[in-house]
């Protein structure tokens, strides 16, 4: 039983292996044994691994495929797309604990920099796998945080917030002015302009007279200004890490859902909000942390990799 973290590596781990040209399954399908081959170990096999079993190795016939995947994940200037996906596939089967049983800890010595040579959701997606791996037991204790593991930077995800905010400045200033009432009008729209404007002058806290309307608005389903109100309240949240836990405690249980279900103009600077908490501070869980199998992942909402494949998500299709 996993964790919205592990849950949430397992599942971009699986993206990534996903993702891949179908050269990378060819790749690592040539590197499969005669002996094993003719037990049928190809690359139909090997799909089905990606496809259907999440990358976890369940029986013998997927052992079967474990040498190739290792060589495949030994050799990243041979073949870099098959050493992404073999990557992707041992650690998503070691934070499953599946047949695998493959000592990452010794590929993260080897293969380190290749790993910061791999393209951004990539490179985050194995790097988060490992830091996971490590805090569930089943690699060998981490090293130390890297800037790399995050597909974006703080900078350029607070700038999408920011523009998203702006864009409803309008519907955002008349809703907070409604929620707080025109007495407190001077006390709370210079600050509001100011984070519009993205001078946190002075920074945003649960004790900030702003801070009340703002999470009423973001709160509530239906307001003009839920939207901006929400993705102003996660361009403070990034910078400060949630640590008033915003979103991870007040507004998840509610609302992820919703977001998830917006269209992919309105809901990629809070998505991407999210996805930035979730890979910059390794304590950040939503609550409540639900416990499943890997196999019943789509019953927690989980993050989409927002990556090409995002754009064509339709409403509700990006779940788990």
């Amino acid at each position: 039983m996993l964790g919205f973290r592990a849950l949430q590596a397992v599942m971009d781990l699986r993206a990534t292996a996903g993702r891949q040209p179908r050269s990378a399954i060819r790749g690592i399908a040539a590197r499969i044994p005669p002996a094993d081959r003719a037990r049928g170990a190809d690359e139909q096999a090997l799909t089905r691994l990606i496809l259907h079993q999440g990358g976890r190795l369940e029986s013998g016939d997927d052992l079967r495929l474990r040498d190739a995947l290792q060589l495949a994940a030994s050799q990243p200037q041979a073949d870099a797309t098959a050493f992404a996906a073999a990557t992707a596939i041992l650690l998503a089967d070691r934070l499953q604990n599946g047949l695998g049983n493959v000592d990452m800890g010794l590929y993260w010595d080897d293969f380190q920099p290749d790993y910061l040579a791999l393209p951004a959701h990539d490179r985050a997606a194995v790097l988060q796998g490992f830091l996971t791996g490590a805090d569930l037991g089943r690699l060998r204790p981490w090293l130390g945080p890297l800037p790399a593991r995050l597909t974006e930077t703080t900078e350029a995800v607070r700038a999408d917030l920011l523009a998203a905010a702006v864009a409803g400045r309008t519907q955002l200033i008349a809703g907070v002015l409604e929620a707080a009432g025109d007495q407190r009008a001077e006390l709370i729209l210079p600050q509001l302009r100011s984070l519009l404007a993205g001078s946190r002058q002075p920074p945003l806290t649960g004790d900030s007279p702003l801070f009340a309307p703002l999470m009423e608005i973001a709160a509530s389903a239906g307001h003009a200004a839920t939207l901006p109100a929400t993705v102003l309240l996660m361009a403070e949240a990034v910078l400060t890490g949630d640590e008033e836990g915003w979103f991870a405690i007040t507004l998840w249980p509610e609302s992820i859902r919703r977001w998830l279900a917006l269209d992919r103009r309105a809901g990629r600077p809070i998505l991407s909000g999210l996805r930035h908490l979730y890979e910059k501070d390794l304590d950040w869980v939503p609550m409540p942390d639900r416990r499943v199998s890997p196999k019943d992942m789509a019953e927690v909402p989980l993050l989409p990799v927002l990556d090409g494949s995002f754009a064509g998500g339709g409403h509700g299709t990006r779940l788990g």
